[in-house]
């Protein structure tokens, strides 16, 4: 995919028509777009995916997009056409992207939408034949998925996000867009929702009697399953949003002076705090594993002490054990004499008095069943008190763990206040308190679901025994029935192939987000993505080999996340001329606005020296301030073509009322 041509209009303060012509020469690949705070450049960003996929990235979405000067000089109940049209060519069409919405003009500065923005898509083959498409939505998610372009069309400021520790789910989820993988995911989602519900349907419909009640309770049970599957999928998409956010606020808190010290050791706190519930869930685990597997013993004090004095009973009447064995007598008849000394003839009154005894001795097979029965029983005993006593134990470290845990959230809630005490810092604590309650209502209903699954799961193992046994029991041969199986099993299979295929291009990402970090990092650093899908950096400490670098900078972050978006971008590219595989990979171009903002002028020319290899066409919004020096060095030697954005401000007096932004070709700085 390369853009070459984004025509705006009437789209925020773009008043009337603007249009950038972006440079598509292989060796002049950079577009730069030259503009200041409020100039436009997140506008711009916004133009994208507004024409692609309807939507923006604005606080207040799509409300208060069309320009303002537009309104204000259209006439009452006059129509407004806001628009955004996008040129690009992709695997040998040339496209042509539009996307416009109407508006009537009411009082003041109100505009009332007349319905939803409308797109179209037109394209012309290699063989220079048109055509339109019939679903243009459908086809521009598929040129380039609204899922992937964030990571094409990103502002470089908060592009660092991707190294934060709780940015695993977007990692994993851009190596599964970016690579394909997804496909996978959607043939799973598939079997296990539409396809067996089908099979299901078809069962009940050529059954009868009980089997059709038990294929309808099953039905149920699946529908529910699955419901409960996508509401947790929601939950947990939403925590990772959250979660983002919370560490983004940790960060601007921490720069702040004033509180940096409470900021850091509040951090600390609620890793700990973090580190006490996962103990808190061993230790409760450990003690249900304790009491469902041995609980039984706390009642059985009684039967115990009952049988074990009926066989001290037993032993002191002399009936077991034997206080003579049989074996002895023959050894001593065998000798040929007594242990008195005196002589047993064979035959004689005494070797015949010795057998007699013989008779009346106990079988041995029951005195060593009376024996092992004596060792359980004082094993038992003992085991009842060792049970006791883990259970004891467990009780104790849970409650030190819940005073722990008390003491820690005392610590941190007084923490809080010191720090919304502190005016910069009012605003991001407050915000951070909300969101740390939403984040404890999404985990709470998380564990609620996930435990309702798992009893619906089981029941559905039963229900599903119950099914297997009215089959064998009627004969029948349920095709239906070995088809859902089937579609389970090959669900299962893919979930199983999704998961490997993922892991295995996260090594290869891994290994290519480290080639190029270590050529801009100025440390002895190295960069990972480890199993969990989090982007680390790591070091060596003497005597204590890899270790985790947990304090790092705005800057390397930033550097971090641009390494990843290179190589998942690199590995793209790769895919398209490997054929076979699932991995379809794409040439996909990258937008991004204020990538320089956080770097230290060494950074600077490594990162510009770095961003034009980032893709095959780049286009880079820069401020004055970014611009000057080592980024102008460093981009001008693959500089293509170059824009400059101007905010008009509204002067008083001037015929000038409302804001709006210039664009002209060239630099002018």
């Amino acid at each position: 995919m390369k853009l070459k041509k984004l025509t705006i209009r009437n789209f925020r303060q773009f008043y009337g028509e603007v249009s950038i012509s972006f440079s598509t020469d292989d060796k002049a690949s950079v577009t730069v777009i030259h503009g200041e705070n409020g100039a436009g450049k997140t506008s711009l960003l916004n133009a994208f995916k507004w024409v692609l996929y309807g939507t923006t990235d604005f606080d207040t979405n799509n409300q208060n997009i069309l320009s303002e000067r537009a309104i204000a000089e259209a006439g009452q109940d006059s129509p407004i056409i806001m628009s955004v049209t996008l040129e690009f060519d992709d695997d040998g069409f040339a496209y042509t992207a539009h996307r416009e919405q109407k508006f009537v003009k009411g009082a003041g500065l109100h505009a009332e939408s007349l319905g939803p923005s409308v797109p179209l898509l037109n394209w012309i083959n290699s063989a220079g034949l048109s055509g339109r498409s019939s679903n243009p939505g459908s086809q521009l998610n598929q040129i380039l998925p609204e899922d992937m372009h964030g990571y094409f069309f990103f502002n470089g400021e908060r592009i660092e996000k991707l190294a934060y520790n709780s940015a695993s789910t977007q990692v994993r989820e851009a190596i599964k867009c970016l690579m394909g993988l997804n496909i996978l995911d959607r043939a799973e989602k598939q079997l296990k929702g539409p396809v067996i519900r089908h099979f299901n349907k078809e069962a009940k419909d050529s059954s009868s009697g009980n089997m059709t009640v038990l294929l309808e309770e099953q039905s149920k049970l699946t529908d529910k399953i699955q419901q409960k599957e996508d509401e947790i999928k929601g939950w947990k998409s939403t925590l990772s949003e959250i979660d983002l956010e919370i560490e983004a606020i940790d960060k601007r808190l921490q720069s702040i002076e004033a509180i940096a010290e409470k900021q850091k050791r509040r951090k600390m706190l609620e890793e700990q705090l973090e580190q006490i519930i996962i103990d808190k869930a061993d230790a409760s685990a450990a003690l249900n594993k304790n009491v469902t597997e041995r609980g039984f013993l706390a009642f059985i004090d009684s039967q115990l002490t009952g049988v074990k004095q009926y066989l001290d009973e037993m032993r002191i009447r002399g009936e077991i054990p034997s206080k003579i064995k049989a074996t002895f007598i023959d050894d001593l008849i065998g000798l040929g004499k007594c242990i008195c000394g005196q002589p047993l003839e064979p035959g004689s009154d005494c070797v015949m008095a010795l057998e007699s005894y013989k008779t009346t001795l106990k079988d041995n097979g029951v005195e060593e069943q009376f024996m092992t029965l004596f060792g359980h029983m004082s094993h038992l005993q003992s085991e009842r008190k060792a049970l006791f006593a883990n259970i004891n134990e467990s009780m104790t470290k849970l409650t030190e763990l819940d005073d722990r845990r008390m003491n820690f959230l005392g610590q941190i809630d007084e923490l809080g206040e010191k720090i919304k005490g502190v005016e910069d810092s009012a605003d991001l604590e407050e915000r951070r308190v909300g969101l740390k309650a939403d984040s404890r209502r999404l985990n709470a209903n998380c564990a609620v679901g996930e435990h309702a699954k798992s009893d619906w799961e089981e029941q559905l193992k039963d229900k599903e025994k119950e099914i297997e046994k009215e089959l064998a029991n009627s004969n029948q041969a349920d095709l239906s029935q070995r088809r859902k199986q089937l579609a389970k099993e090959v669900a299962e299979t893919i979930g199983e192939f999704h998961e490997a295929m993922a892991h295995q291009v996260r090594l290869d990402l891994s290994k290519k987000v480290d080639d190029t970090f270590r050529k801009i990092m100025k440390k002895d650093y190295w960069a990972e993505i480890d199993e969990g899908f989090t982007l680390k950096i790591f070091k060596n400490i003497e005597g204590h080999g890899k270790q985790p670098v947990w304090e790092k900078s705005t800057g390397e972050n930033q550097v971090t996340s641009l390494c990843f978006i290179s190589s998942v971008v690199n590995s793209a590219k790769e895919r398209v001329t490997k054929s076979g595989g699932l991995q379809k990979g794409g040439i996909y171009p990258i937008v991004m606005d204020s990538p320089f903002g956080a770097l230290d002028p060494e950074y600077r020319q490594k990162v510009a020296n770095f961003i034009p290899a980032l893709a095959d066409q780049v286009i880079v919004m820069v401020s004055k301030s970014q611009w000057r020096g080592e980024v102008e060095r460093e981009l001008s030697k693959r500089l293509g073509k170059q824009y400059t954005l101007t905010y008009q401000k509204p002067n008083p007096g001037s015929d000038e009322k409302f804001e709006y932004t210039k664009l002209e070709e060239g630099f002018y700085g």
